[in-house]
């Protein structure tokens, strides 16, 4: 198994030769690739619970939160992951780097602001190698196939919040999808098989676009809640060698949650969310795929507070069932999350740290389990 070798997308037969026989089952390893979430590294840190937070939301889930913004700001997450593979068909380790949000705030007047976002959707990039038989009229045929991909889909926002009320904030979002994915399928004969090597290669193109309503309500000054839905209108996939098209159904989402300010110097986070993924196995032949169901739980906690600077320490768990089914059903993620933040110049440049370990799936149950460790790092800028 080569680095960045996880999933298998799409429907093969948009992708393989037509003499190909063998499939790969591994976590990801069919329908869209890995779904990467907008969250930044002060949630990613607290058990992903990013829906309402205290402080500033820097996610790109809610788009109600940049109402709260006083000034402009700009900050970005790097999220490099790095996993061990174990299973009847596949051992090895895998590493993959992808950045989930990108995001700019710009506040004007007192109840309104504007933000643009971009980060991973979907991860495509891996590569994976493996030895199979081709079966002929003379016999069966020893060779070694590699398959790799890169590239996949991001997602570009563009929000609008107001402060609708001295308490209550909403916002709107246009989503716009747009990815390629390179594949390339070499197979190789054994020497004696009197067979040249066969390679093919295609572009795969992806359009979309969808909308997302978000609200947050402070019923108190030490809490806040929030909600927020997304619909996708649908994702335009292209074969651009062949001229294949798909169209399929983008999820509707729905999440939930909220922060509490127990004391100056000690916050909880809690987040809920579902997307019908379902739906999208419909369009999708030779796929399933289950609804997500997550839950996060986190905390922050002040160590050190000086004039114009503080420093963070976090903590957190969160569960999620993943989109894209394996042999055996559904499949879930586990993790404990830690994480460290550095406030200066009164909070107008932030620094977040983040560690992550967690499995998902079950050997015994999906013939591959994966056990990882995330790393997010974010670096934000404020005017004030």
């Amino acid at each position: 198994m080569t680095r960045r070798a996880l999933p298998l997308l799409i429907v093969f037969g948009l992708l393989l030769p037509t003499q190909a026989t063998a499939q790969v089952r591994l976590l990801g390893a069919t329908g869209l690739g890995r779904r990467i979430t907008p969250l930044d590294a002060r949630a990613r840190g607290m058990g992903n619970a990013g829906v309402a937070m205290h402080g500033g939301n820097l996610s790109a889930i809610n788009p109600a939160s940049a109402a709260w913004f006083t000034g402009a700001g700009i900050w970005a997450t790097f999220l490099p992951e790095s996993r061990t593979v174990k299973g009847e068909f596949a051992n090895g380790d895998i590493d993959t780097e992808d950045v989930p949000v990108i995001r700019l705030v710009f506040p004007w007047g007192e109840r309104w602001a504007a933000s643009v976002s971009a980060g991973a959707y979907l991860d495509q990039d891996w590569g994976v190698q493996f030895v199979d038989t081709l079966s002929l009229s003379t016999g069966d045929i020893a060779f070694q196939e590699t398959r790799t991909s890169d590239g996949g889909v991001t997602q570009f926002r563009l929000e609008v919040a107001g402060v609708m009320a001295e308490k209550i904030s909403l916002g709107g979002a246009f989503l716009f999808y747009s990815g390629e994915a390179r594949r390339t399928v070499e197979r190789i004969f054994h020497v004696d098989a009197g067979l040249g090597s066969h390679k093919a290669r295609t572009a795969i193109d992806y359009r979309g676009w969808g909308l997302a309503l978000g609200a947050e309500y402070q019923p108190i000054p030490e809490m806040i809640v929030g909600a927020v839905a997304s619909w996708g209108a649908g994702l335009d996939i292209q074969n651009d060698t062949t001229g294949q098209q798909l169209d399929i159904g983008l999820p509707l989402t729905f999440d939930v949650g909220g922060s509490w300010q127990l004391t100056p110097d000690f916050l909880m986070a809690l987040s809920l969310g579902w997307e019908g993924w379902s739906r999208v196995a419909k369009d999708l032949p030779d796929v399933s795929a289950s609804d997500i169901w997550r839950a996060g739980l986190g905390v922050e906690m002040a160590a050190i507070s000086g004039q114009s600077s503080r420093f963070l320490l976090r903590g957190g768990v969160h569960a999620e069932r993943l989109p894209f089914e394996l042999r055996g059903g559904p499949v879930w993620e586990r993790a404990l999350s830690l994480g460290l933040g550095l406030l200066v110049r009164e909070g107008r440049g932030r620094i977040d740290a983040h560690v992550e370990f967690g499995n998902r799936g079950d050997a015994s149950k999906h013939d591959v389990e994966e056990s990882y460790t995330r790393f997010a790092f974010g670096l934000a800028v404020f005017t004030r």
